[in-house]
């Protein structure tokens, strides 16, 4: 499993107070031992207006290792520029689970294209994206939304309980468990949000997760890169 540290971008600037920028951060994460970034415009899920992407590319640029773009994407062409940009990979925001016909075009970009599970009680709150797409996807059961991105060809899907998010309440395990057991092995499942302890990431490992997004406990110094890594390999 792939520990995969987060760094969230508002107003082009690190998104949790810290005067670094933000190529910076990547660097001093790819010091620290991580091999994947997950870099995220909050602008773009939150009000849809994707100002940050040239600053994330050079931090992506600057890593020197391979990143993922998140952040309430939803067109392929947005997805092809930020390849383009040197992306290796873009996470679309769960509002692309209202409409079957785009999640079979994004299937076809193949393993860099992962489509998110943004659950909250079981059912889809898509944060960002077209805003009809938005209403159409909202409440669907996740359950039933990983299936349809399943037979829409759909290689990879991210899971995330919003119950948790930010908070170090724990990751989404019960998620990631119901989950498996509608989509088996035939998809790669990745996780993130909550994890607050080496033994969250140990679970997420044995349950066969193919990497985990880590954001707020490396911010907070509560384990390392290297210890995760380490966890995640016991």
């Amino acid at each position: 499993m792939v520990i995969v540290p987060s760094i969230d971008v508002r107003a082009r600037r690190l998104a949790h107070g810290s005067s670094a920028t933000v190529s910076e951060r990547a660097r001093e994460l790819v010091a620290a031992g991580a091999r994947e970034l997950h870099l995220v415009d909050l602008d773009g899920a939150e009000i849809g207006i994707f100002t940050n992407l040239e600053v994330l590319a050079e931090a992506a640029r600057a890593s020197g290792v391979p990143c993922r773009l998140a952040g309430g994407l939803w067109r392929v062409e947005d997805a092809r520029d930020a390849t383009l940009r040197g992306f290796a990979g873009v996470l679309f925001s769960s509002a692309v689970l209202g409409d079957d016909d785009l999640l079979r075009e994004i299937a076809r970009l193949g393993d860099g294209a992962i489509v998110e599970i943004e659950a909250k009680d079981g059912f889809l709150a898509p944060r960002g994206g077209d805003a009809n797409l938005v209403a159409i996807a909202t409440g669907r059961g996740a359950l039933a939304s990983a299936r349809a991105a399943l037979m829409a060809g759909i290689r990879a899907l991210y899971l995330i309980d919003l119950g948790g998010e930010g908070r170090l309440s724990g990751p989404p395990l019960a998620l990631v468990d119901s989950i498996r057991a509608v989509v088996g092995t035939r998809m790669a499942l990745h996780a993130g949000g909550g994890v607050r302890q080496l033994a969250d990431v140990r679970a997420l490992a044995l349950r066969g997760v193919a990497s985990v997004v880590i954001g707020r406990a490396f911010r907070e110094g509560l384990f390392s890169v290297a210890e995760a890594q380490e966890a995640a390999r016991t």
